[in-house]
């Protein structure tokens, strides 16, 4: 690479994986890396030179388009290249990191979980490293992890289910409220609109986000944020899988958490998370990830929210201290709220118990997925179901009274990410994972 910054040198080579990644990112427009950003710390330790790969991304991929922002970052459709061969189409996820060794090992929590945790209805990851990108059109390069992802090529379930539908701007979302309100109508539409999704076609999906939750919660791990636009669709030839993705809010059984703000989307939250405890909220648990999940079935179902408050095409638009209040005083699902006759009993059955108020009410992923398997009946499960040889399954909620977040201090013994550099990053091979 003789074009190389002379400030950077490549003595270490970024870890590869050896599993697939199926991501698609969507998001709100705006500023990248707008939500985020390095927490003060009075021994802030730099990044050291000899971790960047100078103009990796430049050699080996062609930026085709931009596939979504976040709070983050932002996510690009590239073709890997290798000696002008191409080796596919990849999402690529660029995160500014600056020059904060601490602000990037908490990145690299998300790759080091997914590098130990492979399954079908998870999303993994392919290759990541470090080099200074220009990320505005006018300022500076500044130091930007990269994470290599296969491309999803179906989207993600939130614009799936809502289809072409348009969002509205805040003034003119305020103004249809008044006028539905002038009206006594409820303030926000009963029907999105999009497409309405037929009974096997909720189910295979409700069983795939179930199935990667499952893996999530048998290792002792909670999700924290999921909901549509974190379940990922890849279409390969013969149908649609679901993927969860976006484990950036993850917590990690058995570590003491250090923040007591809300985290996740407030409409997909359990109402026992946004209810204050002292100085804090409630805990996180495998449970209000079963409510996310439930709530995820509703909107399914529905192509809406069961909230006055809550806006399923555009969260921007919410008023979060009336739909926190609202949430927070949810009553459970009920036969009022059956607006489809279509739909058999035995969905709406998972569908009281999902989004139980009470957590002691809904079933485990385990729970869920022997009922699937046994027909769809929730009611005909135990609610301490044994595996087989007798071998109770783990119950996570009682893991630990408090689960901490990825906004705890980084590990003490960082995982090992790099390789020296005698053992060279080979491309082809990546590609090929």
């Amino acid at each position: 690479m003789a074009d190389a910054e002379p400030h950077r040198q490549m003595s270490l080579i970024p870890y590869t994986s050896d599993s697939q990644e199926i991501v698609f990112a969507s998001g709100p427009p705006g500023a990248e890396f707008v939500g985020s950003a390095p927490s003060p710390s009075s021994t802030n330790q730099g990044i050291k030179d000899d971790s960047f790969l100078p103009n990796y991304f430049k050699h080996f991929f062609v930026e085709k388009r931009e596939l979504g922002r976040g709070g983050r970052g932002v996510v690009l459709l590239v073709e890997h290249f290798l000696d002008k061969v191409s080796l596919g189409e990849f999402a690529c996820k660029r995160i500014p990191v600056g020059n904060d060794h601490g602000w990037l090992e908490k990145v690299l929590i998300e790759v080091q979980l997914l590098q130990r945790l492979t399954h079908p209805n998870l999303v993994s990851y392919h290759h990541v490293w470090l080099e200074d990108a220009q990320i505005t059109n006018f300022g500076p390069s500044v130091p930007c992890i990269f994470i290599l992802q296969q491309y999803c090529n179906s989207g993600d379930l939130h614009n799936y289910v809502l289809g072409s539908t348009q969002t509205t701007s805040p003034t003119e979302m305020l103004k249809e409220r008044m006028r539905r309100r002038s009206k006594g109508l409820s303030e926000r539409p009963t029907n999105l609109g999009g497409r309405t999704m037929n009974f096997d076609e909720i189910f295979s999906f409700f069983r795939d986000i179930t199935s990667g939750l499952h893996h999530l919660h048998t290792n002792g791990y909670i999700h924290r944020d999921l909901k549509p636009s974190n379940c990922l669709l890849h279409n390969d030839g013969l149908k649609t899988s679901v993927h969860v993705s976006d484990f950036g809010e993850v917590q990690a059984a058995n570590e003491q958490r250090t923040s007591t703000g809300a985290t996740g989307t407030i409409s997909y939250c359990a109402p026992e998370v946004l209810q204050r405890q002292g100085s804090g909220f409630g805990e996180f648990t495998t449970k209000s990830d079963i409510f996310s999940l439930g709530m995820i079935v509703y909107f399914m179902c529905f192509g809406r929210l069961p909230y006055q408050n809550a806006d399923a095409a555009n969260d921007e638009n919410e008023d979060l201290d009336k739909l926190r209040a609202e949430v927070s005083a949810w009553h459970g699902f009920d036969d009022v709220t059956r607006a489809r006759k279509d739909l058999p009993e035995k969905l709406y059955k998972f569908l009281k118990r999902l989004l139980s108020p009470n957590p002691a009410e809904r079933p485990s992923t385990e729970q869920i997925l022997q009922a699937i398997k046994a027909g769809g009946e929730i009611d005909d499960i135990p609610m301490n179901p044994t595996r087989t040889g007798g071998e109770k399954s783990p119950d996570l909620s009682n893991m630990s009274s408090r689960i901490s977040s990825v906004d705890s201090p980084a590990p003490k013994r960082p995982a090992n990410l790099y390789i020296q550099e005698a053992h060279l990053y080979n491309p082809a091979a990546s590609a090929e994972m």
